[in-house]
Protein backbone atom coordinates (compact mmCIF):
# COMPACT_ATOMS: atom_id res chain seq x y z
CA UNK A 1 0.00 0.00 0.00
CA UNK A 2 2.90 2.89 0.99
CA UNK A 3 4.73 1.56 -2.01
CA UNK A 4 2.01 2.42 -4.61
CA UNK A 5 1.03 5.59 -3.03
CA UNK A 6 4.51 6.58 -2.68
CA UNK A 7 5.23 6.13 -6.60
CA UNK A 8 2.21 8.18 -7.17
CA UNK A 9 2.46 11.13 -4.57
CA UNK A 10 6.21 11.41 -6.22
CA UNK A 11 4.80 11.43 -9.72
CA UNK A 12 2.23 14.14 -8.57
CA UNK A 13 4.70 16.28 -6.83
CA UNK A 14 5.94 16.99 -9.82
CA UNK A 15 3.14 18.34 -11.80
CA UNK A 16 1.87 21.65 -11.61
CA UNK A 17 -1.43 22.04 -10.06
CA UNK A 18 -2.61 22.31 -6.56
CA UNK A 19 -3.55 19.06 -5.15
CA UNK A 20 -2.74 18.94 -1.07
CA UNK A 21 -1.01 15.92 0.31
CA UNK A 22 -4.15 15.48 2.41
CA UNK A 23 -6.23 14.77 -0.23
CA UNK A 24 -3.67 12.96 -1.90
CA UNK A 25 -4.31 10.84 1.08
CA UNK A 26 -7.86 10.67 1.32
CA UNK A 27 -8.43 9.77 -2.59
CA UNK A 28 -5.78 7.15 -2.20
CA UNK A 29 -7.20 5.63 0.86
CA UNK A 30 -10.49 5.47 -1.00
CA UNK A 31 -8.94 3.74 -3.69
CA UNK A 32 -7.29 1.25 -1.74
CA UNK A 33 -10.22 0.63 0.29
CA UNK A 34 -12.20 -0.47 -3.23
CA UNK A 35 -9.39 -2.14 -4.20
CA UNK A 36 -8.97 -4.64 -1.38
CA UNK A 37 -12.86 -5.30 -1.73
CA UNK A 38 -12.42 -6.11 -4.88
CA UNK A 39 -14.18 -3.04 -6.86
CA UNK A 40 -12.98 -2.98 -10.44
CA UNK A 41 -13.86 -0.08 -13.19
CA UNK A 42 -12.36 2.62 -15.00
CA UNK A 43 -11.89 5.78 -13.52
CA UNK A 44 -12.87 9.64 -15.21
CA UNK A 45 -11.61 12.89 -14.38
CA UNK A 46 -13.51 15.76 -15.76
CA UNK A 47 -10.99 18.89 -15.19
CA UNK A 48 -7.48 17.86 -15.03
CA UNK A 49 -4.89 20.69 -15.36
CA UNK A 50 -1.84 18.84 -16.05
CA UNK A 51 -2.82 15.79 -14.18
CA UNK A 52 -1.75 16.18 -10.32
CA UNK A 53 -4.55 14.43 -9.32
CA UNK A 54 -4.62 12.11 -12.26
CA UNK A 55 -1.42 10.66 -11.11
CA UNK A 56 -3.10 9.75 -7.57
CA UNK A 57 -6.16 7.83 -9.96
CA UNK A 58 -3.66 6.11 -11.96
CA UNK A 59 -1.42 4.41 -9.10
CA UNK A 60 -4.32 2.42 -8.41
CA UNK A 61 -5.70 1.26 -11.78
CA UNK A 62 -5.00 -2.32 -12.81
CA UNK A 63 -3.85 -3.06 -16.17
CA UNK A 64 -6.96 -4.23 -17.13
CA UNK A 65 -8.83 -0.38 -16.12
CA UNK A 66 -8.37 2.85 -17.88
CA UNK A 67 -8.24 6.61 -16.96
CA UNK A 68 -10.26 8.90 -19.12
CA UNK A 69 -9.26 12.94 -18.84
CA UNK A 70 -11.66 15.49 -20.19
CA UNK A 71 -10.10 19.27 -19.96
CA UNK A 72 -11.52 22.11 -21.94
CA UNK A 73 -7.68 22.80 -23.18
CA UNK A 74 -4.77 20.48 -24.04
CA UNK A 75 -2.67 21.32 -20.14
CA UNK A 76 -2.46 17.52 -19.90
CA UNK A 77 1.38 16.69 -18.53
CA UNK A 78 1.58 13.45 -20.84
CA UNK A 79 5.32 12.88 -20.07
CA UNK A 80 4.71 12.99 -16.64
CA UNK A 81 1.34 10.51 -16.34
CA UNK A 82 3.37 8.03 -19.00
CA UNK A 83 5.54 7.30 -15.79
CA UNK A 84 2.78 6.09 -13.95
CA UNK A 85 2.46 3.14 -16.78
CA UNK A 86 -1.56 3.12 -16.71
CA UNK A 87 -3.99 3.09 -19.55
CA UNK A 88 -4.59 6.78 -20.26
CA UNK A 89 -7.24 8.67 -22.82
CA UNK A 90 -6.55 12.04 -22.81
CA UNK A 91 -9.79 14.25 -24.22
CA UNK A 92 -10.01 17.51 -25.18
CA UNK A 93 -13.74 18.68 -24.25
CA UNK A 94 -15.50 21.46 -22.62
CA UNK A 95 -17.40 19.17 -20.12
CA UNK A 96 -20.78 20.95 -20.39
CA UNK A 97 -21.17 19.75 -24.24
CA UNK A 98 -20.93 16.15 -22.78
CA UNK A 99 -23.44 14.20 -23.46
CA UNK A 100 -24.52 10.66 -21.56
CA UNK A 101 -24.51 9.25 -25.71
CA UNK A 102 -20.68 9.84 -25.35
CA UNK A 103 -20.39 7.56 -22.54
CA UNK A 104 -22.74 4.21 -23.72
CA UNK A 105 -19.75 1.93 -23.25
CA UNK A 106 -19.41 3.31 -19.57
CA UNK A 107 -22.59 3.25 -17.90
CA UNK A 108 -22.63 2.16 -14.41
CA UNK A 109 -19.01 1.11 -14.70
CA UNK A 110 -16.67 3.52 -13.41
CA UNK A 111 -15.39 2.94 -10.21
CA UNK A 112 -13.96 6.46 -9.27
CA UNK A 113 -15.15 10.08 -11.20
CA UNK A 114 -13.35 13.38 -9.88
CA UNK A 115 -15.10 16.55 -11.22
CA UNK A 116 -12.75 19.73 -10.41
CA UNK A 117 -14.15 21.32 -14.05
CA UNK A 118 -15.92 24.50 -14.52
CA UNK A 119 -17.16 25.49 -10.79
CA UNK A 120 -19.86 26.77 -11.66
CA UNK A 121 -23.67 26.02 -10.85
CA UNK A 122 -25.48 24.45 -13.56
CA UNK A 123 -22.19 23.19 -15.24
CA UNK A 124 -21.51 21.31 -11.96
CA UNK A 125 -24.86 19.94 -11.70
CA UNK A 126 -24.54 18.78 -15.57
CA UNK A 127 -20.87 17.23 -14.60
CA UNK A 128 -22.95 15.63 -11.62
CA UNK A 129 -25.55 14.19 -13.91
CA UNK A 130 -23.21 12.71 -15.87
CA UNK A 131 -21.35 11.25 -13.30
CA UNK A 132 -24.01 9.94 -11.67
CA UNK A 133 -24.89 8.21 -15.23
CA UNK A 134 -21.41 6.84 -15.16
CA UNK A 135 -20.96 5.66 -11.54
CA UNK A 136 -20.79 1.55 -10.85
CA UNK A 137 -22.99 0.46 -7.73
CA UNK A 138 -19.77 1.12 -5.33
CA UNK A 139 -18.09 4.19 -7.57
CA UNK A 140 -17.57 7.02 -5.68
CA UNK A 141 -18.27 10.56 -7.05
CA UNK A 142 -15.83 13.47 -5.70
CA UNK A 143 -16.36 17.12 -6.24
CA UNK A 144 -13.58 19.40 -5.86
CA UNK A 145 -13.34 22.68 -4.08
CA UNK A 146 -16.79 21.69 -2.32
CA UNK A 147 -16.32 23.40 0.91
CA UNK A 148 -14.35 26.53 -1.17
CA UNK A 149 -16.35 29.87 -0.48
CA UNK A 150 -14.94 31.31 -3.33
CA UNK A 151 -17.45 29.09 -5.35
CA UNK A 152 -19.84 28.71 -3.22
CA UNK A 153 -21.99 27.84 -5.64
CA UNK A 154 -20.94 24.32 -5.90
CA UNK A 155 -22.45 23.32 -2.36
CA UNK A 156 -25.35 24.72 -3.67
CA UNK A 157 -25.21 23.06 -6.87
CA UNK A 158 -23.93 19.78 -5.05
CA UNK A 159 -27.75 19.62 -2.93
CA UNK A 160 -30.21 21.31 -5.65
CA UNK A 161 -28.75 17.93 -7.41
CA UNK A 162 -29.08 15.38 -4.56
CA UNK A 163 -32.86 16.89 -3.35
CA UNK A 164 -34.57 17.28 -6.59
CA UNK A 165 -32.96 14.88 -9.27
CA UNK A 166 -34.15 11.45 -9.35
CA UNK A 167 -30.53 9.72 -7.68
CA UNK A 168 -29.34 7.96 -4.97
CA UNK A 169 -26.23 9.61 -4.29
CA UNK A 170 -25.54 10.44 -0.78
CA UNK A 171 -22.32 12.04 0.62
CA UNK A 172 -20.41 9.99 3.03
CA UNK A 173 -17.54 11.74 3.55
CA UNK A 174 -16.46 15.49 3.23
CA UNK A 175 -13.08 17.64 3.94
CA UNK A 176 -11.87 21.18 3.76
CA UNK A 177 -11.10 20.60 0.09
CA UNK A 178 -13.63 17.70 -1.52
CA UNK A 179 -16.83 16.22 -1.05
CA UNK A 180 -17.25 12.24 -1.60
CA UNK A 181 -20.58 10.55 -2.55
CA UNK A 182 -21.76 6.81 -3.50
CA UNK A 183 -25.13 5.03 -4.23
CA UNK A 184 -26.80 4.93 -1.06
CA UNK A 185 -26.59 1.34 -1.18
CA UNK A 186 -22.72 1.53 -0.98
CA UNK A 187 -23.24 4.08 1.86
CA UNK A 188 -22.84 1.75 5.13
CA UNK A 189 -19.25 -0.13 3.78
CA UNK A 190 -17.71 3.60 2.99
CA UNK A 191 -19.44 5.08 6.13
CA UNK A 192 -17.89 1.72 8.24
CA UNK A 193 -14.34 2.30 6.39
CA UNK A 194 -14.49 6.15 7.19
CA UNK A 195 -15.47 5.36 10.74
CA UNK A 196 -12.87 2.78 11.65
CA UNK A 197 -9.93 3.12 9.34
CA UNK A 198 -9.41 6.45 7.98
CA UNK A 199 -7.79 8.23 10.36
CA UNK A 200 -5.03 5.18 10.21
CA UNK A 201 -4.97 5.06 6.70
CA UNK A 202 -4.28 9.10 6.83
CA UNK A 203 -1.48 8.24 9.65
CA UNK A 204 -0.14 5.68 7.19
CA UNK A 205 0.10 8.34 4.01
CA UNK A 206 2.14 10.61 5.96
CA UNK A 207 -0.63 13.03 7.29
CA UNK A 208 -1.04 12.83 10.63
CA UNK A 209 -3.30 14.28 13.63
CA UNK A 210 -6.31 13.98 11.60
CA UNK A 211 -10.13 13.61 13.53
CA UNK A 212 -13.88 12.89 12.33
CA UNK A 213 -16.65 15.02 13.31
CA UNK A 214 -20.31 13.60 12.49
CA UNK A 215 -22.89 15.95 14.39
CA UNK A 216 -25.81 14.82 12.80
CA UNK A 217 -26.83 10.97 10.93
CA UNK A 218 -30.27 10.87 9.37
CA UNK A 219 -31.33 8.89 6.06
CA UNK A 220 -30.69 12.17 4.52
CA UNK A 221 -27.69 13.26 5.83
CA UNK A 222 -25.03 11.44 7.69
CA UNK A 223 -21.43 12.31 6.00
CA UNK A 224 -18.35 12.81 8.25
CA UNK A 225 -16.25 15.28 8.34
CA UNK A 226 -12.42 14.52 7.47
CA UNK A 227 -10.20 17.56 9.19
CA UNK A 228 -6.63 18.20 11.11
CA UNK A 229 -7.28 18.14 14.74
CA UNK A 230 -7.07 21.92 16.39
CA UNK A 231 -4.17 22.71 19.05
CA UNK A 232 -4.23 20.83 21.98
CA UNK A 233 -7.31 18.38 20.56
CA UNK A 234 -6.59 15.20 21.35
CA UNK A 235 -10.11 13.19 20.62
CA UNK A 236 -10.13 11.59 17.32
CA UNK A 237 -13.97 12.01 17.48
CA UNK A 238 -15.12 15.60 17.49
CA UNK A 239 -17.76 16.46 20.69
CA UNK A 240 -17.36 12.73 21.18
CA UNK A 241 -19.19 12.38 24.39
CA UNK A 242 -21.83 15.24 23.28
CA UNK A 243 -22.18 12.93 19.76
CA UNK A 244 -21.24 9.73 20.57
CA UNK A 245 -24.37 8.01 19.33
CA UNK A 246 -23.79 9.49 16.09
CA UNK A 247 -20.23 7.80 15.45
CA UNK A 248 -22.08 4.40 14.69
CA UNK A 249 -23.32 3.07 11.22
CA UNK A 250 -27.22 2.72 10.72
CA UNK A 251 -29.63 1.89 8.19
CA UNK A 252 -29.25 4.83 5.75
CA UNK A 253 -31.70 3.04 3.00
CA UNK A 254 -33.95 5.49 1.63
CA UNK A 255 -37.93 4.92 3.61
CA UNK A 256 -39.24 3.63 0.64
CA UNK A 257 -36.65 1.50 -0.01
CA UNK A 258 -37.17 0.18 4.05
CA UNK A 259 -40.85 -0.65 3.30
CA UNK A 260 -40.22 -2.56 0.16
CA UNK A 261 -37.87 -4.80 1.98
CA UNK A 262 -40.44 -4.91 4.86
CA UNK A 263 -42.93 -5.96 2.49
CA UNK A 264 -40.65 -8.75 0.45
CA UNK A 265 -39.82 -10.05 4.11
CA UNK A 266 -43.57 -10.19 4.69
CA UNK A 267 -44.34 -11.71 1.72
CA UNK A 268 -41.32 -14.54 1.97
CA UNK A 269 -43.19 -15.57 5.24
CA UNK A 270 -46.45 -16.05 3.57
CA UNK A 271 -47.64 -20.01 2.72
CA UNK A 272 -48.83 -18.54 -0.39
CA UNK A 273 -46.46 -17.20 -3.23
CA UNK A 274 -47.31 -13.87 -5.11
CA UNK A 275 -46.19 -12.72 -8.11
Amino acid sequence: MGEIFEKSKIIADLIEGMLSPFSMAVMDSLLAFQRERGTTGDMLEMGVYHGKSAAILAGRLSPAERLHLYDIANYFDRDALAKTGARISFNVSDTRHLKKRHFRDLKRAVRFCHVDASHMFEPTMHEMAIADFLLSDEGILCLDDYTNLNYSQILAAAFKYLFTKRTNLVMFLVTDEKAYLCRRSSFPRYARFVLDDIIKQMDERGVRGTCLARTDDTPEYGAFYLRNKNPNEADDFYGGETYRHFYQIRDHSSPRSRVKKTVRKVLARLPVKFK
